[in-house]
């Protein structure tokens, strides 16, 4: 019988599975864009030495592979859709890096930080053509139609970092709005690579829309996650810039729901957004008291748990494989392990 792993062991395993792919399909790369892109997944310095891994996650990878199946075998025909997924998802941070000024992740400069601004734009539009190649390789109909969902994906997360950008610096921010931008930017997306390892298994119409919602409210739980990580959880003692989004006065669902209670703690949240002085770190810790105060940090834990259970509601349908669903549930679940 095999073993269930945990949910760091799951991360674990299918980075090992993963890497001499992603790697040869990164080796593909002309100089020095190839170099840059090694350098983002922590393969290599600044310089192209060899460094120690920095602990960088795979999870579009492993919600594709694990909707497949738990073995090897099972993910072997879902390898280059998984790749491709784990490219886009690599474009997409170092465009937002450069969008949002950050200057560090997990611990070393951001891309842009250290190779420049354009050079980094350059390096995410190189990444996603990178995945259409691989999967244009593979010439069947799963792959044809993986190519069109990607690019459906990728142009609705393109309007909704527009949008994001938009709404930036007002106490007017929309709740519906903000959810429209976890949407389009993490749970859609994180449902299409669900969905393509449902199509490379071959599953029946139930099983593609099982995977997609479970994909969906997965996607949920991991944005509603980091956003919680970002203000209260531990992760962002490693941020050369902590509370990141609080001093750039983002729209962010807890945020805007908070900025929906009444009194004196509210308004001033609100005065917050509308202002556009430069905040200390001391005033973003008020702030994020305030929306503590205001109902929005119970309010984002309770999302976070409700789309935690929506997708373990659907897991039995999602893959057939028990022990992969199994695996599926511990990694959704160990999203609400850091919360009180």
């Amino acid at each position: 019988m095999q073993t269930v792993r945990t949910s760091q062991q799951i991360t674990q395993d299918v980075i090992a599975y993963m890497e001499p792919a992603l790697r040869d399909a990164v080796a593909r790369l002309d100089e020095p864009v190839r170099r840059m892109t090694e350098y983002h997944f922590g393969w290599v310095d600044t310089e192209g030495r060899p460094t120690a891994p920095v602990g960088f996650r795979r999870r579009p990878a492993l919600v594709a592979l694990l909707c497949a199946g738990s073995r090897p075998e099972d993910w072997d025909p879902v390898r280059t859709a998984a790749v491709a997924g784990t490219l886009m998802s690599a474009a997409g941070t170092v465009h937002d890096d450069i969008i949002d000024r950050e200057m560090v992740r997990k611990g070393r400069a951001t891309l842009w930080n250290a190779f420049g601004g354009p050079a980094a734009i350059q390096v995410g539009v190189a990444l996603h053509c990178l995945a259409f190649e691989l999967l244009a390789e593979k010439g069947d109909p799963v792959s044809t139609e993986l190519i069109r969902l990607a690019a459906v994906a990728i142009r609705e997360c393109s309007a909704g970092q527009v949008r994001d950008l938009e709404s930036e610096g007002t106490s007017r921010m929309s709740l519906e709005h903000s959810l429209e931008l976890l949407e389009s930017t993490i749970a859609l997306p994180t449902a299409g690579v669900c969905l393509a390892g449902a199509l490379v298994r071959g599953a029946d119409p139930d099983g593609l829309a099982a995977a997609e919602r479970f994909g969906y409210h997965a996607g949920m739980a991991m944005a509603f996650y980091d956003d919680w990580e970002g203000i209260w959880g531990t992760a962002r003692d490693d941020l050369e810039d902590p509370l990141a989004d609080l001093r750039r006065r983002k729209s962010r669902a807890f945020a805007a729901f908070a900025l929906q209670a009444a009194g004196p703690a509210r308004d001033q949240l609100a005065a917050f957004y509308d202002d556009t002085a430069e905040p200390t770190l001391d005033r973003l810790r008020q702030v994020a008291d305030l929306i503590e105060e205001c109902g929005g940090r119970t309010w984002l834990e309770a999302r976070i748990r409700e789309h935690i259970a929506l997708a373990h509601a659907v897991l039995s349908h999602t893959v057939p494989d028990p022990v992969a669903q199994a695996e599926l549930a511990a990694f959704v679940a160990a999203l609400a392990d850091d919360l009180p």
